[in-house]
């Protein structure tokens, strides 16, 4: 198969070589976004118009759906003929699937490296499993298949692969914060904050690394940013981790006493 490199961690792209592929209308880039998410897995034409028109789907939404394929098919495979099934885009029972090696694809890269990073931390090496989880969080570019339509994105399927990097972030930070390294994390800890804003847990690692380094009065704004939106979004006050970690920065902060006080 033609090398090709797709990325879907941020702006959607395709690039073979240095050259980098134009992908076409927004709804065909959202077909190949969904199919990029289930690499090697055929996905149903239910699912795809589901995603595709998530409140109305007109009745030829399967025939847009079939050209889409069509014309990705052409520019994946731009010397294949005409009629021919390809390696790339095939038509499965009722849907399609992409094919891709896993090294093409940067989500599966990412999910990778995010598997080796867990394995390093059960096995007691959290050195290790900060720098595998950190080259995992270093794919992602931006918001998930950020150039496909909003209400596609908002979609289940977009927002649970999201979710998988604030997961990761979390799990990266448990294992920086094992052996002081959590300089390494801290870029993904202050994005997975802002895709999670009310993640109470995750945010109680962002105050803990921000203090491990130093960044106290950063640590104190986030403490207070997150403990105002759970207070004005769910009439909530912050839990037992969160709070431990913003009495942790407090006691840093405060001034030891002589012992004639």
């Amino acid at each position: 198969m033609t090398r090709l490199r797709f990325e879907v961690l941020g702006p959607l792209r395709v690039r073979q070589g240095e050259r980098e592929l134009d992908l076409g209308f927004p709804q065909q880039r959202a077909l190949l976004a969904l199919l990029l998410l289930h690499t090697g897995r055929p996905v149903r034409m239910h699912e795809i118009v589901d995603a595709l028109w998530p409140e109305q789907p007109p009745l030829s939404a399967p025939n847009v759906v079939r050209r889409y394929a069509g014309s990705l098919r052409r520019l994946l495979e731009p010397g294949l003929p005409p009629r021919a099934p390809g390696r790339r885009l095939l038509s499965r029972t009722g849907g399609y699937l992409l094919e891709a090696d896993r090294d093409e694809v940067d989500l599966l890269r990412f999910c990778d490296l995010t598997k080796q990073g867990e394995r390093a931390a059960a096995t007691g090496r959290p050195e290790s499993a900060v720098r595998h989880f950190a080259d995992a969080l270093g794919l992602w570019r931006g918001r998930v298949a950020m150039g496909i339509p909003a209400a596609t994105r908002a979609h289940v399927q977009f927002a649970c692969v999201e979710r998988e990097f604030v997961h990761t972030t979390q799990m990266a930070a448990d294992a920086a914060l094992l052996c002081d390294r959590a300089q390494d994390v801290l870029p993904a800890l202050r994005r997975a904050a802002e895709l999670d804003p009310l993640n109470e847990p995750l945010h109680a690692r962002l105050v803990r690394s921000l203090e491990g380094q130093g960044l106290r009065a950063e640590a104190l704004d986030v403490y207070e940013t997150v403990r105002r939106r759970l207070a004005a979004e769910l009439s909530v006050v912050p839990g037992p981790e969160l709070t431990a970690a913003h009495t942790r920065v407090l006691r840093r902060q405060a001034p030891a006493r002589s012992r004639d006080e």
